[in-house]
């Protein structure tokens, strides 16, 4: 069943405890860089990590790092910071080959809403810069929501590009922790999704807890991919083993129907 999904997962943790379990359940990772592990970790080491991960046949994506990045900060250095950040995680894709690379849009109304057009322009030539990159070596840049209170700051972005190679992440999690809305909301987006992640919550923190261990109704989201057909990379995100294993429960649980349109993902193209 989980050999359809992603899991996402630290570097460090995955090399030094997960890799094991990994190829056990033949989980394939999503894999966190942080600003930590891209500034210390040498070459030769992430290229035997890469081996090592293509023996086990497993397929990856990556997590760019976002703490106090910004692809449209106000602050030039701040951008700065942000495209090196995205231009270390894109050299480490000629060793893992992943399909796909999450960003934060790092977009908050609170801070930016009076500098949106200056916010979006600078948003949209940090991502310009990479997006050959990302084509040549057919990696997806998938846009994640976080902190992001509507959909229409995603529809403003996207609409600048013509590549194929940019899209979104849904967080579900994020839209239940940290907005007002609803699924119906974010409809508009749906045409965009390329990649998924789940993990649920109570409606008023992050948990990243299993699926079904809070009040997302995962079902709805699951009749939304049909609806729109979209074939999405399908990302766990759990923060504690237990809420893997929760996660794991009730996806073998889930109809068979469901089961088997998961088989179908992900269709990107």
């Amino acid at each position: 069943m989980l050999t359809h999904f992603f899991v996402n997962v630290p570097y460090d943790l995955l090399v030094k405890k997960y890799l094991p379990l990994f190829a056990r359940q033949h989980l394939n990772p999503e894999i966190y860089f942080s600003p930590q592990i891209l500034d210390k970790w040498p070459e030769d080491e992430f290229k035997a990590v890469a081996r090592e991960v293509e023996q086990f046949d497993l397929k990856t994506t990556f997590h760019a790092p976002f703490y106090d990045l910004s692809l449209g900060s106000i602050e030039p250095k701040v951008r700065r910071v942000t495209q090196e950040r995205l231009e270390q995680i894109l050299s480490l894709a000629d060793f893992f080959h992943p399909l796909s690379i999450v960003i934060h849009l790092s977009y908050d109304a609170r801070i930016y809403e009076e500098h949106l057009e200056e916010w979006l322009e600078n948003a949209v030539q940090t991502i310009g810069k990479i997006i050959p990159v990302a084509e040549k070596q057919k990696i997806y840049l998938n846009l994640e929501n976080v902190f992001e209170s509507e959909p229409n700051i995603f529809l403003l972005v996207l609409k600048r590009f013509t590549s194929n190679y940019i899209g979104i992440c849904f967080d579900i999690g994020h839209i239940y922790a940290f907005t007002h809305t609803t699924l119906k909301d974010w409809e508009v987006v749906f045409p965009f999704i390329k990649q998924v992640h789940l993990h649920d919550n109570h409606g008023h923190k992050d948990e990243h807890l299993g699926l079904g261990k809070g009040k997302i109704d995962f079902m709805l989201l699951f009749s939304l991919f049909k609806k729109y057909q979209r074939y999405p990379i399908l990302t766990l995100e759990p923060h504690t083993e237990k809420a893997f294993w929760d996660s794991q429960d009730y996806l073998q649980k889930l109809p068979e129907e469901i089961k088997t349109y998961f088989k179908k993902c992900p269709r990107l193209e």
